[in-house]
């Protein structure tokens, strides 16, 4: 089965994301991002103005196709405007936006659309010409996904005679993100933000999800609460210290955040009082740079609190264990739970450089292993956890596609014992 994430994950033809890849060059966060030495220029208009110190605007837009079994094949576009001047790294302003639809038919349902998301997003990495880097991000995705029960012991083996359908559930969210980054010294920096979302639910009366929270055991019930649409404020609070030498595709240094998120409720409009601790850690070591890198991440989340049924299964804004960016191999959105632990560990092996679309490209293949457990509280629940050790992992490999330090194409297949039976990603940029 093919994946994707809760964020758009799409695919256009190789020479149109090449040719419109905007490189990262050093920011003021961390000195060390850096472009490298094949990748002078910020854009192709770059490479022609780079004597000329005015400022001046790049367009890019390209169309994308992309899906998967579960969510069906669709097509959207990737768009850029920047601002950009000499010695003014990486950019003076960025607007980018991207949007995905899909199409699905089956003999039940027909013909759906199950999945949509766009967004648009403004950066200054240097607001008020401080060290401040300012994203504001509104944004709009619904998706037809995935409930299988609470705890790392739940089974996705339907009941007899159950409806179409018995898993699955909607979410329609449209949701605005605004954020600032700013700098303690360098590599370190702090941020803080908030988010508003609005969470349109909609599941079938004999749903798996619908039939836990009206007669599930107490402590499912409680973990569940009510499912409807509703709104949520978040306040998100955060570190981080960042030594990687390139912030798209990294062959040395690390890139640790802490991050903490709380809804101040409950009131009538945002009926959730909870908070979201998540640790994230991640090191890449050269074995030989730049031609063999092991990059290695680990990960620990918990809710605390009345959270929405949505987040237990999720960290990061995306699926944890499963999906994406989280365990390859386990379906995304398979297992619901307030705490959860993880890691990943890639072989980013650079085999050769071969020149296409006016760039260099760089193939490298990726061998990787992956694998994390949850829990459904954060006190002992054996009867949705299991007693025994309960790891879900996936293993496999892929083929990564780069171009200079501006851009990653990424294809990967992973076997699980909870994939039936492979599991294949495609995706822009590095997992991690």
């Amino acid at each position: 089965m093919f994946e994707s994430s809760g964020r758009i994950v799409a695919l256009g033809t190789l020479a149109s994301l090449l040719l419109s890849a905007t490189a990262r060059a050093a920011d003021p966060l961390n000195s060390n991002n850096r472009l490298s030495d094949d990748q002078p220029s910020s854009s192709p208009q770059d490479a022609n103005d780079k004597n000329d110190d005015a400022p001046h605007t790049d367009f890019n837009i390209v169309p994308v196709a992309g899906g998967s079994t579960d969510l069906g094949i669709g097509g959207g576009f990737f768009a850029g405007l920047v601002r950009n001047q000499k010695n003014q790294d990486p950019f003076l302003w960025n607007i980018d936006s991207s949007g995905l639809i899909t199409f699905k038919y089956s003999a039940r349902a027909g013909l759906t659309s199950p999945y949509q998301d766009i967004y648009v997003r403004l950066t200054i990495p240097r607001l008020f010409g401080a060290p401040l880097r300012l994203e504001v991000r509104p944004s709009y995705t619904f998706e037809d996904t995935y409930y299988y029960g609470l705890g790392n012991a739940s089974s996705s083996a339907a009941p007899a005679n159950s409806p179409s359908g018995y898993f699955s559930f909607q979410r329609a969210h449209p949701q605005l993100d605004v954020e600032i980054r700013g700098r303690i010294i360098d590599h370190f920096a702090v941020h803080t933000g908030f988010r508003f979302t609005h969470n349109a639910i909609s599941a079938d009366g004999n749903s798996k999800l619908v039939q836990d929270a009206r007669s599930g055991s107490a402590e499912v019930r409680h973990l569940l609460g009510e499912i409807q649409s509703s709104s949520v404020a978040l306040l998100k609070y955060g570190v981080q210290w960042d030594t990687r030498d390139n912030e798209i595709s990294s062959h040395s240094g690390m890139y640790d955040t802490l991050d903490l998120k709380l809804s101040p409720g409950p009131t009538e409009m945002f009926p959730y009082r909870y908070g979201q601790a998540t640790l994230n850690l991640r090191a890449f070591v050269p074995l030989s740079k730049p031609k063999f890198t092991l990059a290695v991440r680990v990960v620990g989340d918990v809710l605390f609190g009345n959270a929405p049924f949505f987040e237990l299964a999720r960290f990061d804004d995306t699926s944890a264990i499963g999906g994406t960016k989280g365990v390859r191999g386990v379906p995304a959105q398979r297992y619901y739970g307030k705490v959860k632990t993880f890691a990943n560990i890639e072989l980013r092996a650079e085999l050769f450089t071969f020149h296409a679309f006016h760039k260099n490209i760089v193939f490298a293949f990726v061998p990787f292993f992956d694998g994390g457990r949850l829990w459904a509280d954060t006190k002992a629940e054996p009867e949705l956890d299991g007693r025994s050790f309960g790891l879900k992992y996936g293993a496999g490999g892929g083929v990564h596609l780069q171009s200079g330090s501006a851009f990653v194409i990424s294809a990967d297949l992973a076997w699980s014992p909870d994939a039936t039976p492979i599991s294949g990603y495609f995706s822009a940029g590095q997992m991690f």
